[in-house]
């Protein structure tokens, strides 16, 4: 939950404005920049003499800037000159535009970050209470800490108010005097600079010290990373790899500061409204990955059939594949999918299965992502089993054994951003040959996508994958959907519940949320990483509009010229050839999760959070030593596993410490309250070492028999809560007049 909605350039505080200030140029010294560029070229050896110290700097703190810039030949013609008070200016002579435009540039970037460190105010994230419906002590901890932060009376301050920041995003640097004059106001624990000039950092390089500030950073253990040139398709990623190294709970706090606009810092700025929440959003945690693990042993002690590297031939690779979910836009598009069902292949996402039944549609695969036991219920909803037999399911590794025992063929993929995946190939000879699947969340449509373009599908066309609904529009899903009516599922809750406004596909504005919203975006992400690999994908829904994937009505889409797809081929070249019966014993699977190795990283970090904190910034750096720790253990391949299954909730955890750790001016008071949470994070670390211990059959649903009815163990400053009564999907199975699955044209 963002408490401050404001964006970067929202709190621009213009250094042309306040150039007015400061002193600006006057006509009469317009007229004399020509005479002090020739007096500047005369003291170039100042400037180049800094430029050189500067590149030994950076080559000592920051080897990739100093390599870029130490043999850098601008793209533009640039002079510096200097006005009485003897601070070099810049001038770009192929338009005669000044940088600053004042006599005194010095004073107008103090003057600035004055104004800024006043007026422009923090911006945090926290969470809400999170229902826990199957007992998680991710949740049970987590709901803890918001207790206490809803406690805490909560200021509206700037970073003044408080002297310290633990993250700073500088937009534009400039010749970079504002910094020296920043740090001397607050403490930064961490400094995120885009500048996306080349030039103009080049031009810095001779006019700031950047020597004696780097030293400054180093030696104090506070964080840069100056990201110089960046393209907005390059920004997000670079910020998200800062944030992936030092913790990503830095991106949960932030305040902004733009030292100059121009386009490219607009369009910098537009992207990080866009897509800096997706650096915390997500994250998954360590309840699930426990719950996953177990699945994925689950599959492997059955000998299930595992995606592994292959090559669809060619005619089969370019066949259309209708990816379809049950959102409200398939009623349109049903006629369409009748008659050319068998021109196609079919993936149902989810509860589209049970709606392509109702509608006399089979599909060939069904896509499945949520670890949850209640899936399965959908299958079992349906009364003629003989529906499932030659459908193949289309699931991360992490699906729950419950469904996957509904569908005799497995296309299971190995979940690439879950623990299993890297505990398997790390450790088990062949497993370089499973096939990871990525992208494949939040919602089962994003499986249905990514799993079909990993497969190798070259043509795929969405039907359904709405993202939200209509405006003045009431139904979340299609008619032919039985599950949901007023015995069954509930889709006005949860997941379901709207709140933003997003531009529809074909036109007009849809009703979405940020889940859906991400679920769109992940959508464009993987459709983006096959623009180079002759992949098309059209979105024939009619709800959000989806980035590189272009509008395509059903009425406008002509199958006519293909031949019908010859199914019984298509099954059994994914049983044979595109996937693998993996089996191990169960003796093999417990040597593969190594209980010790688990054991002492969690010591470790218990004895790293068992220290007094004396400081804002020292928690802060406590926290982001934790989170180097986990990129340390992302870097081994043996142990890779380990960090994802803590950083998740590491992360969240370190989210709310932060919006604790700066809610009033007195830092004692934050402190206090704060350690309160500390004390929570190590109960939490502790629960986890005896949880992980019941690996490999810690299945969602039957996890809870090792619990002995509470969720994880009692400790002196927190009692562990009952277990919550996991829900069922159907609350009432209802009459289905359609007992035998008849297809329809």
């Amino acid at each position: 939950m963002l408490e401050n909605k404001k964006v970067p350039c929202d709190d621009v505080i213009d250094i042309n404005e306040l150039a007015k200030i400061t002193g600006p140029l006057k006509a009469e010294d317009l007229g004399k920049v020509k005479e002090l560029i020739e007096l500047q070229k005369i003291m170039s050896d100042g400037l180049i003499n800094r430029f050189l110290d500067n590149i030994e700097a950076f080559k000592k703190y920051l080897p990739d800037i100093a390599k870029q810039f130490e043999h850098y030949r601008p793209q533009r013609t640039m002079d510096f000159f200097c006005t009485s008070n003897g601070i070099p200016n810049l001038m770009f002579v192929d338009n005669n535009d000044i940088l600053y435009k004042t006599s005194d540039p010095f004073e107008l970037c103090k003057l600035q970050v004055e104004n800024c460190l006043k007026t422009v105010k923090i911006k945090q994230v926290h969470y809400p209470h999170e229902y826990d419906w199957c007992g998680q002590i991710h949740h049970r901890y987590l709901n803890e800490f918001v207790s206490i932060d809803e406690k805490a009376k909560r200021e509206n301050l700037t970073p003044l108010d408080i002297g310290s920041v633990p993250c700073c995003v500088l937009l534009g640097l400039g010749l970079g005097y504002e910094l020296a004059y920043l740090y001397e106001r607050i403490e930064i624990a961490n400094l995120i600079i885009i500048e996306p000039d080349s030039d103009v950092f080049f031009a810095s390089l001779h006019a700031f010290d950047w020597a004696n500030l780097l030293e400054f950073i180093f030696t104090n253990n506070y964080g840069i990373n100056i990201m110089v040139g960046q393209t907005p398709d390059e920004l997000f990623e670079d910020m998200s790899t800062f944030f992936h190294h030092h913790g990503r709970f830095l991106s949960s706090f932030w305040w902004n500061y733009v030292h100059y606009s121009n386009e490219k810092i607009k369009a910098l700025s537009e992207i990080l409204i866009k897509d800096y929440y997706r650096v915390h959003a997500a994250m998954g945690f360590f309840d699930d990955h426990l719950f996953g693990t177990s699945h994925a042993c689950s599959h492997l002690e059955k000998g299930k059939n595992f995606v592994i590297e292959h090559t669809l031939p060619e005619q089969m690779a370019n066949t259309p594949v209708f990816v379809i979910g049950s959102g409200p836009s398939l009623d349109n598009d049903i006629p369409f999918l009748r008659k050319n069902q068998d021109k196609a292949i079919i993936i149902a996402c989810g509860t589209a299965i049970d709606t392509l039944y109702h509608a006399g549609i089979k599909p060939d695969f069904y896509a499945c992502t949520e670890r949850t036991p209640q899936i399965s219920e959908t299958l079992e909803a349906i009364p003629d089993k003989k529906f499932l037999e030659d459908i193949i399911l289309l699931a991360g590794d992490v699906v729950h054994p419950f469904t996957v025992k509904y569908i005799k063929h497995t296309a299971i993929f190995a979940k690439g951003d879950e623990p299993f995946y890297w505990l398997l190939i790390s450790r088990l000879v062949g497993a370089n040959k499973l096939l990871p699947v990525h992208l494949m969340n939040p919602f089962v449509g994003n499986m249905g996508v990514s799993g079909a373009l990993t497969l190798g599908f070259k043509k795929l066309y969405l039907f359904g994958i709405d993202n939200g609904k209509k405006l003045n529009t009431s139904s979340m899903h299609s008619k032919y959907t039985k599950l949901y009516n007023a015995d069954g599922v509930d889709d006005t809750k949860g997941n379901y519940i709207l709140s933003n406004i997003k531009e529809g596909n074909f036109g007009g504005e849809i009703e979405s949320s940020m889940l859906f919203t991400l679920s769109g975006q992940n959508i464009s992400s993987i459709v983006k990483s096959y623009k180079d690999k002759d992949v098309l994908v059209y979105n024939c829904s009619d709800g959000m509009k989806l980035e590189y994937i272009p509008p395509l009505h059903s009425y406008d889409l002509d199958l006519s010229d293909y031949p019908n797809v010859d199914k019984k081929t298509l099954l059994k070249f994914m049983d044979e050839e595109a996937t693998a019966r993996l089996q191990l014993s169960r003796d093999e699977i417990i040597k593969l999760i190594s209980y010790d190795t688990y054991d002492a990283v969690i010591d470790k970090l218990i004895k790293l959070f068992s220290r007094p904190i004396t400081s804002r910034v020292q928690l802060v750096q406590l926290m982001e030593t934790c989170s180097e720790i986990n990129t340390t253990l992302n870097m081994s391949l043996e142990q890779r596993y380990l960090g994802f299954m803590l950083e998740g909730s590491l992360q969240s955890m370190f989210i709310m410490m932060s919006h604790v750790l700066y809610h009033t001016k007195d830092e004692k008071t934050c402190l206090k309250v704060v350690s309160k949470m500390v004390k929570l994070l190590i109960y939490f670390l502790l629960d986890s070492k005896a949880l992980y211990r019941h690996l490999p059959d810690y299945e969602l649903g039957p996890h809870q028999e090792y619990l002995d009815g509470k969720v994880g163990f009692d400790h002196e400053e927190s009692k562990a809560p009952d277990m919550p009564l996991i829900p069922k999907l159907i609350e009432k199975k209802a009459p289905d007049e359609i007992t035998k699955f008849v297809k329809c044209y």
